[in-house]
C-alpha cells in the first residue's frame, strides 16, 4: 500500500488477497516490515494479549455493583472460556482478524458504559473498519437515544477512511477507497461454493444446505439434508434467510422494560449487546469457525446471571450446556474426521449460536 499497488486486485476466483479497509492495511503495512517469523510473533503476542483484555473489559462491565467472589469470578472467567476457547485457539493459530475486532467492539461498548462515548466510538468505528457486520449496532444505538455515541462512531469511520491519505496522498486514497466496496461482491464471498460450503456456519448456509440439494452437486459425499427434496432456487432460500434475520434483528431492537423497572439498567443493555453479537456471527455471510469468537460476549452475559441468581435457572442451563456440546461435536479429536466433517453440514455450529440467542431472550424478557 505505501507503494501504492493495488490492494485490491483480484487474482483468482477462489481467494481474495484482502477484504479490509484501506485503514486496515495502512496498519498492517508496519508488519509487512518485519520477517514473516517477526510478523508472527508480534501479530500472535498482540492476539493474546488482547483476549486477555476481553475477558478482562467483560467482567469490568457485567460486575458493576456487587463484587464477584474469588470463586464466582473464576467461574465466570472458566465458563466464558469454555465456550469459545476452540475458537481462540483457531483465531490464534490461523491468524484471523476477529480477535482485533472483537476486542474494539468490546473496548468501544465498555467506554461507551463508563459515558466515555468519544473514546467509546473510535474503539467501535475501527471494528467496523475491520469487518462492517459491528455495524448493525447503530441502529439500536440511536433507537436507545445514545445519539452522541451513534454520531461519534459514524465520524470516526469518516476519519478512518480518510486517515490513510494522510500518509499516501488523498488521491491515492480515494481510489482504494472507491475499490474496496466493490471488491467485497466481486470476490468469492457470495459464490454458491462458498455459502454451500460445510465449513460455512452462517445462516445463510444453514438455510442453503437445507433447502436445495445443491451440496451433491460439490460433494457427492454430503449427507442427504433434511429439506433438500424442496429444490428451492436462490431468491426463494434468500427470502426464508432475510425472514428469519429480520426476526432475530427485531428481537434484539425489541425494548422490554420490566414493570417494576423505572429504567433500563445497565445489564439489559448487555443483554441486547449479547443478542446483537450473535447477530453478528449469524449474519456474517462467511461465518466460517473463528467468528464464533463472537459468541464470547454472550456467554459471560449468560454465565454472570446463572452466577448471580445461584444456577437456578434450569432451561438457561439446558440451553447452554447444549451449545457448548454442539461446538465439542466439532473437534476432530473426539468424533473424528469423517464423522465431523459430515457434521458440519447440519450447521451444528449455527444452531449453537441460536440457542445462546434463546437464552439472553429468556433473561431479557424473564418477568
Amino acid at each position: 500500500m505505501l507503494a501504492h499497488q493495488d490492494i485490491y486486485v483480484l487474482r483468482d476466483q477462489e481467494t481474495a488477497e484482502f477484504r479490509y479497509t484501506p485503514v486496515v492495511a495502512l496498519l498492517m503495512s508496519g508488519l509487512a516490515l518485519l520477517n514473516q517469523s517477526a510478523a508472527d510473533t508480534v501479530w500472535f503476542s498482540l492476539n493474546f494479549i488482547l483476549c486477555i483484555i476481553m475477558f478482562v473489559l467483560l467482567k469490568k462491565m457485567l460486575v458493576r455493583e456487587a463484587a464477584l467472589s474469588s470463586r464466582e469470578t473464576f467461574l465466570l472467567y472458566a465458563l466464558g472460556l469454555l465456550g469459545t476457547f476452540r475458537f481462540i485457539l483457531h483465531n490464534l493459530d490461523s491468524g484471523q482478524s476477529n480477535i482485533l475486532m472483537l476486542a474494539s467492539m468490546i473496548s468501544g461498548l465498555y467506554y461507551a458504559s463508563k459515558k466515555r462515548e468519544l473514546l467509546g466510538a473510535a474503539f467501535f468505528a475501527f471494528s467496523i473498519m475491520i469487518k462492517y457486520t459491528p455495524i448493525i449496532f447503530l441502529p439500536y444505538f440511536i433507537l436507545r437515544r445514545k445519539f452522541k455515541l451513534a454520531g461519534a462512531i459514524i465520524c470516526f469511520m469518516g476519519i478512518y477512511f480518510l486517515l490513510p491519505g494522510v500518509f499516501i496522498g488523498m488521491k491515492s486514497n480515494l481510489q482504494y477507497v472507491k475499490a474496496w466496496a466493490p471488491f467485497l461482491t466481486q470476490s468469492s464471498i457470495l459464490d454458491e461454493t462458498t455459502i454451500l460450503d460445510s465449513r460455512n456456519q452462517s445462516m445463510l448456509s444453514l438455510c442453503q444446505r437445507s433447502f436445495t440439494p445443491g451440496c451433491k452437486k460439490y460433494w457427492v459425499d454430503s449427507p442427504p439434508m433434511p429439506f433438500g427434496s424442496f429444490n428451492l432456487n436462490q431468491a426463494q432460500v434468500k427470502l426464508i434467510f432475510i425472514f428469519l434475520a429480520v426476526i432475530l434483528y427485531g428481537l434484539s431492537l425489541l425494548k422490554y422494560c420490566k414493570k417494576t423497572d423505572k429504567k433500563d439498567t445497565p445489564f439489559c443493555y448487555y443483554v441486547d449487546y449479547g443478542l446483537l453479537s450473535v447477530c453478528v456471527v449469524l449474519f456474517n455471510l462467511n461465518a466460517w469457525k473463528p467468528t464464533f469468537i463472537f459468541l464470547l460476549f454472550p456467554y459471560m452475559v449468560i454465565c454472570y446471571h446463572l452466577i448471580k441468581t445461584g444456577f437456578k435457572e434450569k432451561l438457561l442451563i439446558f440451553l447452554l450446556t447444549g451449545s457448548y456440546l454442539l461446538n465439542i461435536s466439532t473437534m476432530y479429536s473426539i468424533f473424528g474426521k469423517e464423522f465431523t466433517n459430515k457434521l458440519y453440514f447440519y450447521s451444528p455450529l449455527t444452531f449453537s449460536a441460536l440457542l445462546v440467542f434463546v437464552a439472553l431472550l429468556r433473561i431479557k424478557f424473564s418477568k
